[in-house]
């Protein structure tokens, strides 16, 4: 181990632990913030899921927009955001906000199939282009 390693700040050996994701954010960077979401929000995350059962057990079809404006408003955890870097080492927050829409859906619909919610085309749904030089 350098001596440097030792003068660092705490950001900067964060910058450099995490990993840089170009802006805009690639589809694969969501899915993978949006996973890391889920780890640091078990508790929303549940209320969320408890909210989307009470509504489909009373035959109503789901929304995973009002799942997350009830969530936001209402909800009782406090939300983490999932902090990251982009490649000029700049700061951002990735939390709840309409993006996640697609990946709470199949997230929900994955855990409960017979669940009356509305799966709309999305770009979650392709898969990520690779560029070949």
């Amino acid at each position: 181990m350098d001596v440097d390693d030792f003068t660092q700040s705490l950001e900067s050996v964060m910058r450099v632990e995490s990993k840089p994701r170009s802006l805009p954010l690639r589809i694969q960077d969501h899915r993978e913030l949006f996973d890391e979401w889920c780890a640091l929000n078990p508790q929303a995350l549940r209320e969320i899921e408890l909210t989307a059962l009470a509504i489909a057990v009373h035959g109503k079809r789901v929304s995973t927009k009002y799942l997350i404006e009830k969530q936001r408003y209402e909800g009782r955890s406090k939300l983490n955001p999932v902090t990251f870097y982009d490649l000029s080492g700049h700061e951002h927050t990735y939390g709840i906000n309409n993006t996640i829409t697609p990946m709470l859906a199949r997230y929900l619909l994955n855990r409960h199939p017979d669940m009356d919610i509305v799966i709309r085309h999305s770009i979650f749904d392709e898969k990520e282009k690779t560029h070949e030089a």
